[in-house]
């Protein structure tokens, strides 16, 4: 595995295919007021976190209700989805496993809650497979910040140089090389508009896992 000691994945449009479950949790929470869901909405929030993106959603659109009950109307939707509807990315599973076969330290980067994805991955078998999850709320800032990478690679030990940073969104992407990691960055349909951009930041670019066993890296 070259010089690398660790891995950090994000897990929405990375290593599930769930960002149509945010679309679908969007639409329900923009369709029960009459509104359509923005233009650009889901890339927007996608960084934050949920309380941020509850913030921002609020103050944007001036929703009446409070920030909690906008997160539990969004976790009551998306934690059904996560159990029932997600599905992983192509090779996924395997590639992860390869990874800690070979003693690589591995950590999920999420701006989602663990409550939700929770029995997503334990479906899959893959939930085990890491050593930590840590959230941006934990962090303390969104993905346009390299803090919740910076703080992954600390509890692992390692320095930035010798992680690769598994990601879907241009913003995540563009911390995350700052920061000295290596970047992988894996094709989202959701982030398509930025596909140049991410592919210009971005160590490697790939449709499917197994692209990464090329080259042995």
């Amino acid at each position: 595995m070259k010089e690398f000691k660790g891995a950090i994945f994000d897990l929405d449009g990375t290593v599930l295919n769930s960002m149509g479950l945010w679309k679908k949790v969007d639409e329900l929470f923009f369709t029960s007021r009459n509104m359509p869901i923005p233009e650009g909405y889901i890339q927007a929030i996608s960084p934050l976190g949920t309380v941020g993106a509850a913030h921002y959603t609020k103050e944007t659109y001036k929703i009446s209700e409070s920030i909690e009950e906008i997160i539990e109307e969004w976790q009551t939707t998306a934690k059904k989805e996560y159990a029932e509807n997600v599905t992983l990315k192509p090779h996924a599973k395997e590639y992860i496993m390869s990874l800690k076969e070979q003693g690589l330290s591995l950590a999920v980067a999420t701006a989602s809650d663990p409550e939700m994805f929770g029995d997503c991955l334990k479906k899959y078998g893959i939930d085990t497979a890491f050593d930590f999850f840590i959230t941006v709320n934990e962090a303390g800032k969104g993905k346009g910040h390299p803090d919740i990478y910076l703080k992954a690679a600390h509890r692992m030990g390692i320095e930035p140089s010798e992680c690769m940073v598994f990601e879907d969104i241009l913003t995540a992407l563009t911390s995350a090389k700052g920061a000295g990691f290596y970047c992988v960055a894996m094709y989202d349909e959701s982030s398509k508009k930025d596909t140049e951009k991410i592919k210009e930041i971005s160590d490697r670019f790939i449709f499917d896992f197994e692209e990464m066993y090329n080259d042995d890296i």
